[in-house]
């Protein structure tokens, strides 16, 4: 069920609407015509769906219908007290797809959203056409690397386990107006990209995010939840979740210059399914979308006509 920001809209335009699913009021942005093939896009740490504006522009047009999301706790979407863990999150995005009127959709997902596209997948893999992984893997690897060799991700296992203190996360990622959004999206990107007109704006829409109030708290909270899990018998019901591959098909696609790439993970990861073809854009770093959306939207359009 969905609720029109307008009545009258142009199809190629994003417009926000709010769709209604188990009691919680998701916003998102939808560009396309209704009877259009759903794309579905899920942004990570720190984002929205202002993140997926730059590859929305780059497929206006296309007979496609995008839908980018604000996850539960971010934007406009409702702030809950509890439902950070991936396995509502997925439901959540399950419940978006049949909000808008579908029954299927290929699933983009960015880090976080990747990791929630890998978890809707294994769920509810009838809702799911194909998925798009931007620098994201199957949790059930990031997590168990995590665990058994720390230092080897040392950016995520570092934002991981300094998000397990309370309080203090928060008021650093506010403090300075939320210069800390700024600085984890800086140290991301690659560095030729750091100096354009594309990254300010990015970085000022992410600063602007973080100030929402209780998105700092909350999305610090979609970080606590995979370490406080693991011990707790949810992390074992979670894995068990999940098959040993998938029959969806799967677009996997990482930056070279994304400081939490790791090749030989990302290779076991698009071994999960069946069908998988991982690319590697070269001088591209953690945000491929951002960075460079023109070469996202054409991997996305081969994808689609596969």
């Amino acid at each position: 069920m969905t609720s029109e920001d307008s009545h009258a809209v142009d199809p190629h335009t994003p417009h926000a609407t709010f769709v209604h699913s188990r009691g919680v009021r998701l916003r998102v942005d939808v560009q396309g015509p209704r009877n259009a093939p759903l794309v579905l896009l899920i942004h990570g740490f720190g984002g929205g769906a202002f993140d997926w504006r730059p590859l929305m522009q780059q497929l206006a047009g296309e007979h496609l219908r995008l839908a980018a999301v604000d996850l539960r706790g971010y934007g406009r979407s409702d702030k809950t007290p509890r439902g950070y863990d991936l396995t509502t999150a997925a439901s959540d995005m399950a419940g978006v797809i049949r909000g808008l009127g579908h029954t299927t959709a290929t699933v983009v997902g960015h880090g976080y959203g990747g990791m929630v596209a890998w978890t809707l997948v294994a769920h509810n893999p009838e809702r799911v056409r194909s998925f798009v992984t931007l620098s994201a893997i199957n949790p059930l690897l990031r997590f168990r690397r995590i665990l058994i060799q720390p230092f080897s991700q040392p950016h995520f296992a570092h934002r991981l386990l300094s998000a397990q203190l309370p309080r203090l996360p928060e008021r650093k990622l506010l403090a300075d107006n939320a210069a800390a959004a700024e600085k984890i999206f800086r140290a991301g990107v690659a560095p030729g990209f750091r100096d354009t007109d594309a990254y300010f704006r990015s970085a000022a829409l992410r600063r602007e995010a973080m100030q929402v109030d209780k998105v700092a708290h909350l999305s610090c909270e979609y970080l606590r939840w995979p370490f406080r899990s693991r011990f707790r018998p949810e992390a074992m019901r979670f894995e068990r979740t999940f098959p040993a591959t998938t029959p969806v098909p799967l677009l996997a696609v990482d930056g070279s210059m994304d400081p939490i790439y790791d090749e030989s993970l990302a290779q076991k990861s698009a071994q999960k399914a069946d069908t998988a073809e991982h690319k590697v854009l070269f001088g591209v770093g953690h945000y491929p979308h951002v960075e460079d959306p023109p070469c996202v939207a054409e991997l996305l359009r081969e994808h689609l006509r596969t």
